[in-house]
């Protein structure tokens, strides 16, 4: 039997114990030591006491016939229906028997009964820490952290029935949900294909419903459309820009998932005007292109190339359009924390880069990483709230000034579910550092304070090829 971490086999002597003893030989030049040790020592020995750890008292004995008297009791409560005295003497059976796995499970069941699953999750966990064979606590255990937003932790447990050899179909069904949750669209087609060889009907239907799941949000070859909007407001400036892209295309499977599309890019300010000496604050262009890119692994790296040509949207006599060529890399990378606490909050974090060349721009290499730390609340079927720090910073190959910038700060995100898309709208405070100071005919000071407020929101649709 596993002794339980709460208690030990026999009395442990307490950090003050020796100089409470001490304390009544001792000399009156030791009687402030003795003061503190007296008023110190019962809060930390006590069991109440300000101090207390179960840790350091000795474990009650076993006392099976009044243990099997408490386990027989609560066992009758419910058949009767009484799941709250049930509960009490279940607990009650543990004080003669704080091993029992048993009594673990059955307070995990009952709690789990009421509604009151942050419980039912402790119990089933010590129970599980008694004894591990327990497969279909692990497995309850598993919906359990799956419903409080505990996703990773989720998977795990399924992970490590397969792994042992212990997996029922249903659970190949539960790898793949999950890890299409966490992203994971590669091994949820596993699982899920792990699935349909069981050859058990009803799990047969589930996991053809979750690869067509996975297949409109892009798994395998097919073809796609995305569209991604993010305006926003920032209060240095006065300005409001707006951006669009859109692309519509081809991709394969395999390891690279190789990329064929065409693309319309669009940005556009309210500040920047045109005529014969234009005041532009932005790239105010709209851009037609034919690209390719890779996905290597289908992980959050990507690689890709663009040609088209940029159509200014702001008048001038120079307004004509210019060939626009570029090529990069950009990564993407975003995880979900779960805390023990429940499904919320929940610690999000995310880092992003680019790194791209523009034939346009002088042949200039412009490169920018973010990272964003949240405390995530709500679900992801609904609303959710965000509070984050923020931290961002670009450069480039020519050493333009305002290419080359720091920022940090925080902000809130609210993320809310609009007719079927998923917007989300941050409120930014920033301060930002140039890395070189400004000219002086720019204006501008070298360390500023700023607030914006930016709108994203956005679909894909994908069409698979061959996916019955």
């Amino acid at each position: 039997m596993i002794v339980p971490r709460s208690v030990t086999n026999s009395v442990r002597y307490t950090l003050f114990s020796k100089p409470l003893s001490d304390c009544i030989r001792s000399a009156v030049g030791t009687a402030m030591l003795c003061a503190l040790s007296l008023i110190v020592g019962p809060a930390w020995s006590y069991p109440g006491g300000w101090f207390a750890s179960s840790t350091l008292h000795a474990q009650p004995p076993v006392n099976d016939s009044l243990y099997a008297e408490a386990m027989n009791a609560g066992y009758a409560m419910l058949r009767g229906g009484e799941t709250a005295l049930a509960i009490d003497a279940f607990e009650r059976a543990l004080r003669f028997n704080p091993g029992s796995s048993v009594a673990y499970l059955q307070l995990g069941y009952a709690t789990l009964s009421l509604g009151r699953n942050v419980e039912a999750v402790r119990y089933f966990e010590e129970a599980l820490a008694r004894d591990e064979s327990l497969d279909a606590a692990r497995r309850q255990l598993g919906y359990l952290y799956a419903d409080l937003g505990r996703t990773a932790q989720a998977l795990a447990v399924f992970v490590r029935l397969r792994d042992a050899g212990r997996t029922l179909p249903l659970d190949h069904i539960a790898i793949g949900n999950l890890s299409a949750q966490l992203g994971d669209l590669a091994g949820a087609e596993r699982a899920f294909n792990a699935a349909r060889e069981t050859g058990d009907p009803a799990v047969m239907d589930d996991a053809n419903r979750g690869l067509r799941n996975i297949a409109r949000v892009g798994v395998g070859s097919g073809g796609f459309l995305e569209l991604y909007l993010a305006p926003f407001y920032q209060d240095r400036f006065d300005n409001t820009v707006g951006i669009g892209l859109l692309r519509v295309g081809l991709r394969g499977g395999g390891w690279w998932q190789p990329t064929m599309y065409g693309s319309l890019r669009a940005t556009r300010d309210t500040r920047s005007t045109g005529g014969r000496q234009p005041v532009l604050f932005n790239d105010n262009t709209i851009i037609p292109a034919l690209g390719v890119r890779v996905r290597p692994g289908r992980g959050g790296l990507v690689l890709y190339a663009e040609a088209g040509a940029a159509l200014p949207l702001v008048d001038s006599d120079s307004a004509d359009a210019e060939v626009d060529l570029r090529a990069g890399v950009n990564y993407t990378l975003a995880r979900e924390h779960p805390l023990r606490t429940g499904s919320s909050p929940r610690l999000v974090t995310e880092v992003s880069g680019d790194a791209t060349y523009y034939d346009r721009f002088d042949q200039n290499v412009i490169a920018y990483a973010q990272w964003r730390e949240s405390l995530r609340f709500g679900r992801a079927t609904g609303a959710m709230v965000d509070v984050y720090a923020r931290g961002w910073g670009s450069t480039d190959s020519r050493g333009d000034f305002f290419n080359r910038v720091v920022e940090g700060g925080g902000g809130v995100a609210f993320h809310l579910p609009v007719g079927g898309l998923r917007t989300s709208v941050y409120l930014d405070l920033l301060r930002g550092r140039y890395l070189s100071e400004p000219p002086a005919t720019s204006g501008l000071p070298r360390i500023y304070d700023d607030w914006r407020i930016t709108v994203t929101t956005g679909l894909f649709r994908f069409f698979p090829i061959g996916r019955k």
